[in-house]
């Protein structure tokens, strides 16, 4: 069973969404579910979108699989799964039909509020752990409340993380690789539960499957029914790491470019009184493309630089807060270079 599951079962997995994808790419692109380049695109032809109407129920039907085999805990992982799927339905109606930003950000809301609520005792513990090692003099259930409003917008942060970031040829699915080989490697360390492992072949072997179209110049896209479903597992794992307080920080190294490049974008549209709610394309990354640079120099950087946050992700172990500066410095390297001005243009 060990031998199915950790090496037969990742090759399966991708060859199925590598088989799988090249009759959606035709079907989307027969019916015109397209994404149109525009003004703000970093591509020049209209390309099928929508790769998460297959990759995410793969996804979720394998965590099932491996939960019914007591691989992955029940709980809270069903649970998960469940609003996983809610939020894929809905985005297929917005990869489809275009549904306004203010009616998805309340679905994401409520599946978020939904987790936060079954993980309350989790919540709880953690909030108790806090005021104990800080020695607050608070209220308990003040303080509790106070961190579920904080974990709640921090998760629907890290759920639009993987939406916003999904601009540019194979990014989205490069990110979700080098995460999952990350958490990987820290539960073979015994640094993350050994659940966890099993999770990151599942993500791994399916983005694996879907880069082979995806990777530059791609001939699908990811489509919102798949950026805000992984950005949802993905953040699952790493809240759930935050609230049992089982290496947070490691865990979250491992998508510190993304978090770092759309936190600042955020930041920079709001400072400058733009929409933020708004389709743009302010990140460094998009910036560097329109200035002249390939989707490929582009993507070779940012991998790097992931693959780097994998390691400065396992040092964290024995460096601590040492890790995470360098962790932090390289990533800010990597914008200054991306925010520099192509060489053929100077």
């Amino acid at each position: 069973m060990d031998i199915f599951l950790n090496i037969f079962f990742p090759f399966l997995l991708t060859g199925f969404i590598y088989i799988s994808l090249k009759p959606l790419i035709m079907y989307l692109t027969k019916i015109k579910v397209m994404d149109m380049p525009k003004k703000r695109s970093n591509h020049l032809i209209p390309t099928p979108k929508g790769a998460g109407l297959i990759i995410i129920p793969t996804i979720i039907v394998s965590i099932v699989f491996f939960i019914y085999f007591d691989l992955i805990n029940h709980e809270p992982w069903s649970i998960i799964c469940l609003l996983t799927f809610i939020l894929w339905v809905t985005c297929i109606f917005d990869d489809f039909y275009n549904l306004p930003s203010i009616p998805r950000l309340v679905i994401q809301g409520l599946c978020v509020f939904i987790a936060i609520k079954f993980l309350n005792d989790e919540i709880s513990n953690l909030a108790q752990a806090i005021i104990n090692v800080a020695n607050f003099d608070i209220n308990k259930e003040l303080f509790n409340y106070f961190l579920k409003v904080l974990i709640f917008f921090y998760w629907l942060w890290l759920v639009n993380l993987f939406n916003f970031m999904d601009g540019m040829d194979g990014i989205t699915g490069f990110q979700v690789c080098t995460f999952s080989m990350g958490i990987i490697v820290l539960s073979i360390f015994g640094s993350l539960p050994n659940e966890n492992s099993y999770i990151g072949i599942i993500l791994f072997s399916s983005f694996l499957g879907f880069l082979f179209w995806n990777k530059p110049p791609a001939k699908i896209f990811l489509g919102d029914s798949g950026s805000i479903p992984i950005g949802f597992l993905i953040s699952s794992i790493i809240i759930l790491s935050l609230i049992k307080q089982q290496n947070f920080i490691p865990t979250m190294i491992l998508i510190l470019f993304h978090f770092i490049d759309s936190t600042l974008t955020i930041c920079l549209r709001a400072l400058k009184r733009k929409n933020i709610f708004e389709a743009h394309s302010d990140h460094f990354y998009q910036k560097k493309i329109r200035s002249g640079s390939s989707h490929q120099k582009v993507l070779e950087k940012i991998n790097i630089v992931n693959l780097a946050l994998i390691v400065f992700s396992i040092l964290y172990l024995y460096l601590g807060v040492l890790s995470l500066v360098f962790s932090i410095l390289l990533v800010f390297k990597l914008l200054h270079w991306l925010n520099g001005e192509n060489e053929k243009y100077k």
